[in-house]
């Protein structure tokens, strides 16, 4: 199968928050917790305009980073959907993710010591504000669109109710219109539904089942690798989709070192080398060069906390008001976020509207099937100004 990612690094320019109010470095989150020394690690193509509001923000997915180049290559360039000549594309990584921004793997100013599991909740409100905040600091006026899959998807989502109405916080010099004028999300809905908190759930459990875990007091040194990636290789199975596994690996096996002409291998039983076990293996050892547990466990959780109508008086409230177009994408195979929960965010925002990208590859389908999505993107990016 096909992987979603490239080389995954680290590379960007630093935003460092600080408190108007109060000159120091210190971020209030959602739940009233100060996140200190807050940081987001961000990149950006093109330049921006005389009136600094050609601006694309591109919000990436769980284990993603702000090196749009590895994940969406494909669509960013001269001439491609995310056009450097035309626009300022900026990708930041979200805050609590292991690629630059502030996270459990930071420092704690106050003990010296790396968070763990003391680093605090984050909402995906409090990524989306900071973001935000960030963007202001390097001089943007105005955002031309939002685009984001999966996880970046709740953050266009988030960026709607934030700042895609023209009574919002971010129009500081005056102006009636939206600070953003259009998003895309794709791959979402309106709120973590009960059926993706399980499944992230269960990811958590396989990581708190390892010994190594030892009730979240983690050895830095030793972590609960194993569990990781077991997690990573029930994230694999839910990305995808019963047909494209059937047609990629089946019921087809290999062959074993022990095996003759005269003493074939069993082709059941706990010795059986399904090239589908070796595939997830592969994956679940590939991903822990590039993850630690508890910014799996934490991300997992801020995707939990999406909820577009929490303190807002409900999902249909905080989106009615949104002033924006929309293109909500959705891909036909994807059971872990699957199309009915775009077509009732299409129904929720005022001028949204559905694209249906086809595809077998499930929710992946938003990385893989990049001709599909830059189409759509490219069309909608025309169309609205």
């Amino acid at each position: 199968m096909d992987d979603e990612y490239g080389e995954m690094t680290s590379e960007g320019s630093i935003y460092k928050h600080v408190c108007s109010r109060t000159g120091r470095s210190q971020f209030t989150l959602e739940s009233g917790c100060v996140l200190e020394d807050a940081e987001l690690r961000y990149q950006t193509w093109g330049r921006l305009n005389q009136t600094k509001d050609n601006v694309l923000v591109v919000c990436h997915a769980l284990t993603g980073n702000a090196s749009l180049h590895a994940w969406w290559g494909d669509l960013l360039g001269p001439n491609l959907p995310f056009d450097t000549s035309k626009y300022f594309v900026i990708s930041a990584n979200i805050l609590g993710s292991c690629y630059g921004s502030t996270s459990p793997q930071s420092i704690h100013p106050q003990t010296g010591s790396v968070y763990g599991n003391d680093f605090p909740d984050i909402s995906v409100q409090d990524t989306v504000r900071l973001q935000l905040k960030m963007l202001k600091s390097i001089g943007v006026r105005g955002v031309k669109c939002v685009v984001g899959g999966s996880f970046g998807g709740m953050q266009c989502v988030e960026y709607a109710a934030q700042a895609g109405t023209s009574a919002n916080p971010w129009n500081l010099d005056g102006s009636s219109s939206p600070f953003v004028r259009s998003v895309i999300p794709i791959g979402c809905g309106a709120a973590h539904t009960g059926w993706q908190i399980a499944i992230s759930e269960v990811q958590r459990q396989a990581i708190y089942a390892d010994p190594l875990w030892n009730h979240g007091n983690i050895d830095p040194n030793n972590p609960p690798l194993n569990g990781l990636s077991v997690a990573r290789q029930i994230a694999m199975v839910s990305y995808r989709t019963q047909k494209g596994y059937e047609e990629k690996f089946g019921r087809r096996t290999r062959k074993s070192s022990s095996e003759t002409p005269t003493t074939p291998s069993l082709a059941y039983g706990s010795e059986t080398k399904w090239e589908i076990k070796s595939y997830l293996k592969y994956q679940g050892k590939k991903f822990l060069s590039r993850f630690d547990p508890v910014t799996y466990v934490k991300l997992t959780e801020q995707m939990d906390s999406h909820d577009v109508g929490r303190n807002r008086g409900g999902k249909k409230v905080a989106l009615s008001s949104v002033e924006i177009p929309a293109l909500v994408l959705g891909i036909d195979s994807d059971v872990l976020y699957p199309l009915n929960e775009q077509k009732e965010l299409v129904e929720l925002l005022p001028q949204g509207t559905l694209g249906v990208i086809r595809s077998d590859a499930g929710h992946d389908g938003f990385l893989l099937e990049q001709d599909q999505v830059g189409r759509y993107i490219k069309d909608f990016l025309e169309k609205n100004h």
